[in-house]
């Protein structure tokens, strides 16, 4: 009785190069989770200013904050310009 001690070498598993690599989809979720908080970032900078604008009209005009932030939205569409800007021309002039 003969033993055979011959193995075949294992083979690597067949990689398909048509869908993401792990390292791919995690380079993909790390630049969207970035873009995600420079945005937020931005947004949170411009609700200050908002906030800022909005407690000047309060103070101008001796209305509440949501009179003060429905002056800053009318003048937004009436004169087609973002309410971030508008914020910020109160800001520095104190005027809309």
């Amino acid at each position: 009785m003969t033993v055979d001690l011959t193995a075949e070498a294992p083979t690597a598993p067949v990689r398909r190069f048509d869908t993401p690599t792990e390292p791919d989809q995690l380079q993909e979720r790390i630049r969207s989770a970035e873009c995600k908080a420079a945005n937020l970032e931005r947004a949170l900078a411009s609700n200050r200013r908002i906030g800022i604008a909005i407690g000047i009209l309060m103070c101008q005009r001796q209305v509440t904050d949501e009179q003060a932030f429905a002056i800053l939205r009318a003048h937004s569409q009436r004169d087609n310009v973002k309410v971030r800007e508008l914020a910020d021309t109160v800001i520095f002039t104190g005027t809309l």
